[in-house]
């Protein structure tokens, strides 16, 4: 194919990010390796579970689904392509995606993922022409789809180290790609370690009530002031709801104010003393006198309210916890301390919105590595086009995912007591 590539002298490629809940794809020079633009659309497998392992159940439940599933992703990619540019002028795509998410653009069962040892049914990178699977481009055109880990550390994790540079450095740093399904990979002189966490997608804001993506309206950060709230809302228009950073960010100024306590729970209005409490909703009784757990109030018009409920907290609260459990594994598995953490790469949708200091007052970053963070955005999508434009690069991302050693955390009972004790705050 690398000949074919070569002879063939394509201009233009695309490089696409597959993720569980939300699929981008960006137009490339491959002259320059430079981006022209961006487009992207929500993932529509979303219908059968917001997370990869309802996907591979309804794989299981009826095989005939997986074509479905492939379809769905196909048809969106190819909607993304036309949206960027004329098709025909596109020669060469790469995919970077979760294991689920590769084995079902290619049209592979996911169903080995389900059951021990969670093997995958394939890892080697795979180079295909475009219209064997469906995708529509030049019809001489290929995809390259990134390498496997293992389990479920698939070709984005590659593709974060291969942007990161990780796997090239001595010093140990960590990278954390924060999205529906977490990734976390740590690497120094002793090698490369990865391991994956189901942190579920309320850090993109879904299973949150009033969440949403990250685009106008979408209140993306939070500060109180004078007993007063101030929102950063995307676009500086009305909000219409809460992203990923907004949440995190939300949540941790109101830790810093005392209205949430170390358990997650939202306070109570007569716990309060300033008129902030104002803003708390307190829920009413359910028919068996259990209550939802208070609210508190965002944000509120003729039309709409916006509100950070106890739930919402408790969302946050599992996916900070798997995180921090997966991350102090990985430390404990290669011996390494916090403090020997030269630079902690932090990827995902929410990109540089997110402030560190709320990341580390959730607790999904430990606070002694809060002047060595550094936002690397959709580092999946960086480490496509790098591979799209290099076959060097591409080639390096298939020795990552040989040499990085993968950490399986299903099942295991010592994953399960990090976790609980994580969950607080």
């Amino acid at each position: 194919m690398n000949d074919q590539l070569r002879t063939m002298n394509y201009k233009l490629g695309i490089a696409f990010d597959i993720g569980t809940t939300t699929i981008v794809g960006s137009l490339i020079d491959l002259e320059k390796c430079k981006k022209i633009k961006t487009a992207f659309l929500p993932n529509p497998q979303i219908k059968w579970g917001r997370d990869v392992l309802s996907r591979v159940s309804a794989c299981i439940e009826n095989p005939q689904i997986l074509k479905t599933l492939q379809n769905e992703v196909l048809t969106t990619c190819n909607g993304i392509i036309r949206n960027l540019i004329n098709h025909e002028q596109v020669g060469f795509i790469t995919i970077a995606g979760n294991s689920v998410m590769e084995h079902l653009l290619l049209g592979i069962s996911p169903a080995p993922l389900a059951k021990v040892p969670y093997k995958p049914a394939f890892k080697e990178a795979k180079k295909i022409k475009a219209s064997e699977i469906g995708i529509t481009i030049n019809p001489k055109g290929y995809i390259y789809t990134f390498p496997l880990i293992g389990g479920f550390v698939g070709g984005d994790t590659v593709a974060v180290v291969l942007a990161a540079g990780i796997h090239k450095s001595k010093e140990y740093s960590l990278a954390i790609d924060i999205g529906t399904n977490n990734e976390i990979v740590l690497a120094g002189e002793k090698g490369i370690w990865a391991t994956s966490t189901a942190a579920g997608p309320a850090f993109e804001g879904g299973t949150i009530k009033h969440g949403m993506i990250a685009e106008d309206g979408a209140i993306q950060g939070m500060d109180i002031e004078d007993n007063k709230i101030k929102l950063d809302v995307i676009g500086n228009t009305t909000p219409k709801g809460i992203c990923g950073s907004g949440i995190i960010d939300a949540i941790a100024k109101l830790l810093d104010a005392g209205i949430i306590d170390k358990t997650g729970r939202i306070k109570a209005r007569d716990e309060l003393y300033e008129n902030i409490a104002n803003r708390i909703v307190e829920q009413r009784l359910g028919v068996r006198g259990q209550g939802l757990g208070n609210a508190f109030l965002l944000y509120k018009d003729t039309k709409k309210e916006i509100t950070i409920t106890q739930n919402d907290v408790r969302e946050i609260q599992l996916a900070k916890g798997a995180i921090q459990a997966g991350i102090k594994i990985l430390l404990n598995k290669a011996k390494v301390g916090i403090n020997n953490i030269e630079k902690v790469f932090i990827a995902g949708a929410f990109g540089s919105n997110i402030k560190k200091e709320s990341l580390a007052q959730i607790g999904v970053i430990e606070k002694e590595w809060l002047d060595k963070v550094i936002f690397v955005g959709d580092a999946a999508l960086e480490g496509a086009k790098l591979a799209l434009c290099s076959e060097e690069k591409r080639n390096e991302a298939e020795e990552i995912a040989i040499q990085t050693k993968h950490l399986s955390l299903s099942g295991s009972a010592h994953f399960q007591e990090e976790f609980m004790k994580e969950m607080g705050f």
